[in-house]
C-alpha cells in the first residue's frame, strides 16, 4: 500500500533539507559593523576573503537526514522500519540544531553577534513532518492489521 500524505510528507521534509543545504544559514558581525560573515552549512566566508570548513558537521547532517527521508518513502511495504526511519529522521534534524549551537559557540563566543537566518527554521518544520508522516505510517500499519484480523 502506498502512502498518499507520508509520502508527501516525506518529500517535502527533503525538499526543505536540500533547500536548507543550498541556503545560507546565518551572519556573524563583529562590533559596529553591518556586514559580516556568512554561515553557508559546508563552509563560513569570512570578510577577509577566507573559507572556513568548521561548520561541516551541519552540512553531512542535514544531508543524511533529507537522503534518508527520500529514502524512507521508497520502502512503503515495511511499514514499520519505516515508522523507525521516520523517527531517525526527527532525530537527525534535532541533532542538527545541537550542531548548530556547538558550532555557533566554537565559531563566535559572543553569541549576540550570531544572526540566524529563515533557513534555521527549515529543519524544525523537517522534523515536524516527518513525526506527522511517521504517525499516518502507524495509522497505516493498524489499520493493516484490523483487515488482517476480519479475514
Amino acid at each position: 500500500m502506498i502512502q498518499r500524505k507520508q509520502t508527501l510528507f516525506l518529500l517535502l521534509a527533503a525538499v526543505l533539507g536540500v533547500v536548507t543545504l543550498s541556503l545560507p544559514v546565518a551572519t556573524l558581525t563583529a562590533e559596529g559593523m553591518t556586514v559580516g560573515d556568512v554561515y553557508n552549512l559546508l563552509w563560513v566566508d569570512t570578510l577577509h576573503k577566507e573559507t572556513s570548513f568548521a561548520v561541516w558537521p551541519l552540512f553531512a547532517i542535514l544531508l543524511v537526514a533529507s537522503a534518508l527521508s527520500l529514502y524512507t518513502i521508497f520502502i512503503y511495504k515495511k511499514r514499520m522500519v519505516q515508522a523507525s526511519l521516520c523517527t531517525a529522521c526527527m532525530a537527525l534534524y534535532l541533532a542538527w540544531y545541537v550542531a548548530l549551537v556547538v558550532c555557533s559557540k566554537m565559531l563566535a563566543p559572543d553569541a549576540a553577534n550570531f544572526h540566524p537566518a529563515f533557513t534555521v527554521a527549515l529543519p524544525a518544520v523537517s522534523c515536524i513532518l516527518c513525526f506527522m508522516a511517521r504517525k499516518g505510517v502507524i495509522a497505516d500499519e493498524k489499520l493493516v492489521r484490523a483487515a488482517d484480523r476480519i479475514r
